[in-house]
Formats: C-alpha cells, sequence, structure tokens
C-alpha cells in the first residue's frame, strides 16, 4: 500500500454534505418516530414531520456535517487548514444553508466542489442525544445531497487524480453507486489507497449487492461493532465474536493489482479497523490472523457532551497520519485522540488546538 509524504490536496472525499441539527430529547420523541437509540437511518415519509416538531419543541444547535466531510474536517484540523490536503465532493442545494455549509467547510481548510441543486434544499441530519448525551439517534433527510451524480464528478475529476487516497462511506452507495465505483476502480488502476467507512448498519441491510461489488476494491474500512455485525450477519459469518468478525471481514475476496511496474504483493492486502465505543479498536489484516486491540481514552461521563460523529473525527486522525508517512500504531493512536476530542464537543465541531505529538 501506498506510503509517501503528502502534499496539497491529496485526500479526495466523495461523500453526502449534511446541514447537522442537534437536540437533546426525551425517550418518548424516539419512539413517537420509531427511531431506536444509537440509529442511524435515511428518513423515510413518516419521519418528514420530525424536523418541523424538533426545531420548534427543543434548543438546537446547527453545524455543518456529513460523515465524508467531517472525516475531511478532522483530518485539516490534525494537519493544520493553512495546509490544504482534502477536497470534497457533494451535493447541495442552491439556498442560504448550502452557502453556509461551504463557508464553514473552507474555513476548515477543506476543498469543497458542492454540485449545487435547484430541484431539492440542502440536505439536514437530526441529530437525537438522549441520557446526556451518551446515546444518539441520526435519521439523516439527503435532500439535494441524493441529487449527486456521476457527471459532476467526472468534471471535476482534476482533483481525482490530483488525490493519492480516496476516501468515501456507505451513505453514498444508495445516492450514487456508479460514482463510488467509479473511484474504486481508478484508485486500483492507479494504485491509490481506497479507504471506506461503511458509516451505518443499514448499508448492509439495503445496499448489499452494491457493496458486496465494491468490496474487492476496499484497502482499508472502517466500522463500528454494530456496523459490522449488521455486515456479518449480511454476509452469513457463522461468528458473533467481534475479533474473529474483523478476520474475516479482512480477508474477503481483494482484486489483486496487475501493474508491472509495481511489486506483486502492492495492494494485495486489505485492513480492516473495528471501533467499539469505550472497548479496544481492533486491528486485523488479511496477511496476518493476529487481531490487534488498542486500549481507547477513558473519559469521565461528565467530559461526554455528544456521540455524534466520533467515528468521523476517529477516521479524520487516521488519515491524518496516513498520508504524514506515520506507521499504523501512530495512525491508531491519532484516530483515537481525534474521536475523544470530539466527544467532549457538541456536535461534530472542531476544538480550538489539536495538541496530538505523533
Amino acid at each position: 500500500m501506498s506510503h509517501l509524504k503528502m502534499k496539497e490536496m491529496d485526500i479526495f472525499g466523495l461523500g453526502n454534505p449534511l446541514l447537522d441539527i442537534t437536540a437533546t430529547i426525551d425517550d418518548d420523541f424516539l419512539k413517537k418516530y420509531n427511531l431506536p437509540k444509537n440509529s442511524a437511518i435515511i428518513a423515510e415519509p413518516q419521519h418528514e414531520a420530525m424536523y418541523e416538531e424538533v426545531i420548534n419543541k427543543y434548543d438546537i444547535e446547527y453545524s455543518a456535517g456529513g460523515a465524508t466531510q467531517n472525516t475531511l474536517r478532522y483530518c485539516q484540523w490534525v494537519i493544520g487548514k493553512n495546509n490544504q490536503v482534502t477536497t470534497f465532493c457533494g451535493a447541495v442545494g442552491n439556498d442560504y444553508f448550502g452557502k453556509i455549509m461551504e463557508k464553514k467547510a473552507k474555513t476548515d481548510g477543506v476543498n469543497v466542489k458542492y454540485m449545487m441543486s435547484d430541484e431539492k434544499n440542502t440536505g439536514t441530519c437530526a441529530i437525537l442525544l438522549t441520557d446526556n448525551g451518551m446515546n444518539r439517534a441520526l435519521c439523516a433527510y439527503l435532500g439535494a445531497s441524493e441529487k449527486f451524480d456521476k457527471h459532476f464528478l467526472l468534471s471535476n475529476f482534476i482533483f481525482v487524480e490530483k488525490a493519492r487516497y480516496i476516501y468515501t462511506s456507505g451513505h453514498m452507495l444508495p445516492v450514487s453507486a456508479d460514482s463510488v465505483m467509479h473511484l474504486a476502480k481508478h484508485s486500483h488502476e492507479l494504485g491509490k489507497d481506497f479507504f471506506f467507512n461503511i458509516a451505518a448498519p443499514y448499508v448492509s441491510h439495503k445496499c448489499s449487492d452494491k457493496l458486496n461489488e465494491l468490496f474487492p476494491y476496499i484497502d482499508f474500512f472502517f466500522a463500528n461493532s454494530d456496523e459490522a455485525m449488521a455486515f456479518a450477519t449480511m454476509k452469513g459469518y457463522p461468528s458473533k465474536d467481534m475479533k474473529e468478525i474483523a478476520k474475516m471481514i479482512s480477508k474477503e475476496p481483494k482484486i489483486q493489482y496487475k501493474n508491472p511496474n509495481i511489486p506483486n504483493d502492492y495492494k494485495s492486502g486489505r485492513i480492516v479497523i473495528i471501533t467499539q465505543s469505550e472497548k479496544p479498536v481492533l486491528f486485523a489484516r488479511s496477511d496476518s490472523n493476529q487481531v490487534k486491540e488498542y486500549p481507547v481514552i477513558q473519559l469521565k461521563q461528565e467530559e461526554i457532551k455528544d456521540t455524534n460523529g466520533a467515528g468521523d473525527a476517529f477516521t479524520g486522525g487516521f488519515l491524518a497520519m496516513y498520508i504524514s508517512g506515520k506507521s499504523l500504531d501512530t495512525c491508531i493512536s491519532c484516530a483515537i485522540y481525534c474521536a475523544s476530542e470530539c466527544l467532549k464537543q457538541l456536535g461534530c465541531t472542531l476544538p480550538k488546538r489539536c495538541n496530538f505529538t505523533p
């Protein structure tokens, strides 16, 4: 796998840019809209009234969001926003919220290339917190983000060609699977590392065919334990032990790289990283039967303000160290640091200062 010193716009990310609407609510509200704690779903017709109700009933915090965009924001936070290493592509509405989100992302150092849609408003994500922020339910109204199409990606392909690392999440599979596959095949043909965060359990349940088609191209696979279990169920794995699941995911069939100018073992393997909340992070790779465990930072309950975005921050920290040429151990250490810092914030917001030392 490629591992060179970073350069400008080294990472290209594709995702759904969403305006986050964060509120602390009660259990009855979740039950009313059939939203389990710690779930992540795409809004259905029965959820349409929820957004207006939550805005009118509870105190609200707004922030720029969307899984991939958040990851790139945290990556830039670690690297420093004056050293622009990320480009993000997605679709927003031609509206006020879209303009605000673009301004916020650029302030964080991300080079955003938004496709503007006149058909739908900028997408939103309701982040519903319970139990003093310890649990959260996400309900995303994709809005304009689901209008993204491959033609816009191709019209901005200069940024893909410039990047050496590609990052996307499972949220893009129901939106523009052909765009994701195009990026995966481009990565494979040119020897670029392809990072994929499955992002939510529904991806395995509702996008299994697309996910199975994509999987042989994935070099780095990220998931939390719920997402990994959903994938294991979809694949019919015989074990429910998370370490065994990590090993089985790493050993899923992988397309071999066949460029005569690249060593035979290049891009032949896969790395799987599974987060488990307060339990250790699991690390598995296809060329080993061992699963490494990395203890996470144990925060006091009063330090945790919001669990939303911690997984996005985790991958952002990992990417920042990876493109800097650091060891995989250092990548995971930085990932854990970023996740713990995100937990201390309301919403997926960036702390004022990054104090991580490689």
